[in-house]
């Protein structure tokens, strides 16, 4: 794996970024990067992404070349299939070999991986308590910009969490655990949550231990599935196994159940990852993109593609204009209303100096009332003073 600059006539393959000697932290990701070495390889390009928006569909993988945008792990395999049926592109057919009935039970069985080993893989990344805790929220933390860093990897959890439901792998805590005043979490040692993990380890176990068994039979002792060569339900299940495997868990229960009870698998995963790092054409990582707050502002590219303008359709460019009014719209929304708030605080300013100058005039106009009358009284009592004087 080498790093270069982005070359215009490779295929361009994002996925979300690497971690603990593997291609990615994501399995269909490292899926995808494996079916395209082992396809095309030095023809293709990896740059590691941490915005699942780009894509057309919202999730990672996603492959680009040219002007066409292919998101999923079976449309890119398709689309690099249907690159080998020309013998110019130099793309290989994984799945050349197969018959009919073959390329059926692969089409079958690699969902079945990703619906089934899938589940095992966020398990333990994202229901496990202390899994998500100790490894998953700091690892994605550390590849997320600030603020996405602090809220992105419990989203992400949530997201996970109807489909681990849905299989029974979701851990449903007996209680919330305490928080101190530094924000750390206090474990509590209580007998009853004790026993409902390990129920729950045992369960889990059980059912990860029948899915391998269904694996070790179907691979029934040979290198690969389908023979000496390797094919894409190979790439689909080493990719599952190697993220069981490699990252270090804080719960190690499913490394210890592969490597104890089913060493074929293992051995079938590390056949897979040797063959694609032994290809002597490595594929290229371009620079990572980074992202701040000037991303979210639509601008030109710092190195536009030499196209002509009367390339771009009506649509990219009924796009393009919508865009830049949507932004002209909502900066001239915050504007009125700064302006709005702006004048309201200037009124209310002027009516409350008005209010304390009528205040001071009329406490002023108040005491000369009480001045002159204190006058008048003086004035009386003198007069009543010289009467009594000259009465005497």
């Amino acid at each position: 794996m080498s790093t270069a600059a982005t070359q215009p006539n490779l295929c361009t393959l994002h996925i979300w970024p690497s971690k603990w000697n593997l291609p990615s932290v994501d399995p269909t990701c490292i899926t995808a990067v494996f079916y395209l070495q082992l396809t095309i390889p030095g023809k293709f390009e990896v740059v590691e992404c941490t915005n699942p928006d780009m894509s057309p569909s919202g999730k990672l993988p996603f492959l680009t070349h040219g002007h066409a945008t292919i998101s999923s792990v079976p449309a890119i395999i398709s689309f690099v299939s249907s690159l080998a049926k020309s013998t110019s592109s130099g793309a290989r057919n994984l799945d050349v070999s197969l018959s009919a009935s073959q390329r059926a039970k692969r089409i079958a069985w690699c969902s079945h991986v990703e619906a089934n080993i899938g589940d095992l893989v966020a398990y333990l990344f994202y229901s496990s308590d202390e899994n998500f805790w100790k490894l998953t929220n700091p690892t994605m933390a550390s590849m997320l910009p600030i603020p996405q860093r602090y809220y992105v990897p419990g989203r992400i959890r949530e997201m996970h969490r109807p489909r681990l439901e849905a299989a029974g792998l979701w851990k449903q805590a007996a209680s919330e655990p305490e928080i101190d005043s530094f924000g750390k979490r206090q474990k509590k040692d209580d007998p009853k949550e004790e026993f409902a993990r390990a129920f729950e380890r045992d369960k889990v176990s059980a059912q990860a231990k029948a899915l391998f068994s269904l694996y070790a039979k179907l691979l029934n002792g040979q290198k690969f599935f389908f023979g000496e060569q390797s094919t894409t339900l190979d790439v689909y299940l080493a990719s599952h196994i190697l993220l069981l495997l490699d990252p270090p868990f804080p719960d190690q229960s499913m490394r210890i159940i592969l490597e104890e009870s089913f060493p074929t698998l293992v051995e079938h995963a590390r056949y897979v990852q040797t063959e694609v790092s032994q290809i002597p054409r490595q594929y290229l990582v371009a620079p990572a993109q980074k992202q701040s707050l000037l991303s979210l502002i639509p601008r030109p590219l710092s190195n536009p593609p030499e196209t002509k303008k009367s390339e771009m359709d009506e649509a990219d460019r009924q796009f393009r204009r919508m865009r830049w009014i949507w932004f002209a719209l909502a900066f001239g929304s915050v504007a009125c209303y700064a302006a709005q708030l702006w004048v309201k605080v200037t009124v209310v300013k002027a009516t409350r100096r008005s209010r304390r100058m009528q205040r001071r005039g009329a406490d002023q106009n108040h005491e000369v009332e009480i001045a002159d009358e204190a006058g008048e009284e003086d004035e009386e009592e003198e007069e009543d003073e010289a009467a009594q004087d000259g009465d005497e």
